[in-house]
């Protein structure tokens, strides 16, 4: 079984597009991570070089998924045996009882990275853990609520509800603290669209039995890094006008 899937996002004609859009991205993103790094406490040439290094590998291997585990179903597989007859062939359809296998997939720019900068923010809010686990447990209710699963397609949820929910949350339980509203907004938001979108509703894309899995997007980004850039935009702007 191979480890590591590499799916790319775009085809033909559709590149030029995708690497003007990338480019946009990447500044957009770039500046709101620095902004988060630097409300935490860090410095801001450490901010502005570990943002850059977020967007841009969040962006490089976002085609780039590890795989995590391998799940084997049983299935009946439609077959059709041939019986000849006096020279004749006779078509006789059957049900042939097979195993199909599914590979669960992190992708690493999607899902590993934004987690684990969720990760490093969380270890500077330590102190603020009991309205901060509340944040991310209503975001995880949410997310939980407006997904749902689509056959060969996987986990819907429109990318704002997350940011929306996770922003409102953070600005109630952290209104002595401003600065930490789009900070928290952030590690609710993918947080609780990784558990409350992806993790909760796995069994049910699991029951159709894909090829592969892939949590945080398969070549393209999806909604765990999305939900995350989103809450930090709607969180600082939300503090600037109130």
């Amino acid at each position: 079984m191979e480890r590591i899937l590499v799916f790319s996002p775009i085809r033909g004609m559709m590149i030029p597009l995708y690497a003007v859009l990338s480019v946009i991205l990447l500044l957009v993103s770039v500046s709101y991570f620095h902004d988060l790094l630097v409300y935490v406490g860090l410095g801001s040439s450490v901010s502005l070089l570990l943002a850059f290094q977020i967007s841009f590998l969040s962006l490089a291997l976002s085609p780039v998924n590890l795989v995590v585990k391998e799940v084997r179903k049983q299935a009946l597989i439609p077959e059709v045996e041939v019986i000849y007859v006096f020279g004749f062939p006779i078509y006789v359809p059957r049900l042939e009882r097979s195993y199909a296998t599914t590979l669960v997939a992190l992708n690493l720019g999607g899902a590993i990275i934004p987690v684990a900068l969720s990760a490093l923010l969380i270890s500077f809010l330590l102190k603020f853990w009991v309205p901060l686990l509340i944040d991310v447990v209503l975001t995880v209710v949410i997310s939980r609520l407006f997904s749902k699963v689509v056959r060969g397609v996987g986990v819907v949820m429109n990318p704002f509800v997350a940011p929306f929910f996770s922003v409102l949350f953070s600005f109630f339980l952290f209104s002595r603290f401003p600065l930490l509203v789009p900070v928290t907004a952030y590690v609710s938001s993918v947080l609780g669209t990784l558990i409350g979108a992806d993790l909760l509703n796995l069994n049910k894309v699991l029951e159709a039995s894909p090829q592969v899995v892939s949590i945080g997007g398969m070549g393209s980004f999806d909604g765990i890094f999305l939900s995350g850039l989103f809450s930090i935009i709607l969180g600082q702007f939300l503090v600037s006008v109130l």
